[in-house]
């Protein structure tokens, strides 16, 4: 048996779980049979960009400000549906789509936090969860499979299920950008522990997080295994790390909102925007 360590930065992570992902051919009978829905996020975008080169909007982010959402409207896909091998954009319709999806569909998406028991969720800064919230009865109630990409840099600590109650936007009162609510995202979490194990017949696992002058975000990563099948992992580490710096969504959706932008409307307690009750105003 081999063991290998390395390090992943926060956006080595998103491109590596995109890679594996993408070559281990878990998409392929859903692609080749099925239907499947991309919701956007990071991760998410780098696996369709290599897919169907089709980069996706990005909606809400935490930046450096805060929690934010883009500057303003633009025309890339948030919701993406590939079929019979054509790709079209589903923004406006993902939730009326995914309610026809069955067994033999897949729904992709990422998430904001994770949990130690499974559990994934999604930040929501528009009322009733925007786009996601009109999805969200379809992916309890019609039995197709639902992959979860995000870096294990989400896990919080303890149980997500008993914040949905405690986190939300109409009961906070000051926000560094809009305040958030959370919605569940039920599914399968495929982090950077479990996108490796599909594309190689290895045992994976996370043993550190964090860094120092650059590397803070760093997750530091161990995979045990036959020769051959560690030094695959290795060669796709050194893909990731070879990659050049760039948006990693539509470019156009990565500049966030500043006061005043169009999303300000529903924004709320944002002291960029004046709309806290307590605090400072900016």
């Amino acid at each position: 048996m081999s063991v290998a360590q390395f390090t992943l930065c926060g956006r080595e992570s998103r491109e590596l779980i995109a890679l594996a992902v993408y070559e281990s051919g878990i998409l392929s009978p859903y692609l080749e049979k099925g239907r499947v829905m991309f919701k956007g996020s990071a991760t998410v975008s780098c696996l369709t960009r290599r897919l169907a080169d089709a980069p996706m909007r990005i909606c809400g982010r935490i930046t450096a400000r805060g929690m934010a959402g883009p500057l303003r409207p633009t025309p890339g896909p948030h919701f993406l549906l590939c079929q019979g091998g054509q790709v079209s954009n589903a923004d406006g319709s993902a939730g009326e789509i995914l309610r026809t999806f069955g067994p033999g569909d897949l729904f992709v998406t990422g998430a904001n936090a994770l949990d130690a028991f499974g559990h994934a969720a999604l930040l929501i800064g528009s009322p009733g969860g925007g786009g996601y919230g009109e999805c969200m009865g379809a992916l309890y109630s019609e039995g197709f499979r639902t992959l979860i990409l995000s870096s294990v840099s989400k896990l919080i600590p303890g149980d997500l299920s008993r914040l949905y109650s405690q986190v939300s936007r109409k009961d906070c009162q000051f926000s560094y950008g809009t305040a958030c609510g959370l919605a569940p995202v039920p599914g399968e979490v495929i982090a950077e522990t479990e996108a490796l194990s599909l594309f190689a017949q290895v045992e994976a696992l996370v043993f550190a997080r964090g860094g120092h002058t650059g590397a803070e975000d760093t997750v530091a990563i161990q995979v045990r295994g036959e020769r051959d099948q560690v030094e695959k992992v290795l060669e796709l580490v050194e893909r990731v790390k070879a990659l050049p710096d760039g948006p990693m969504g539509e470019e156009e959706s990565e500049a966030e909102c500043s006061f005043p932008c169009p999303s300000c409307g529903h924004h709320l307690s944002c002291v960029y925007a004046k709309k806290n009750k307590i605090g400072k105003k900016e």
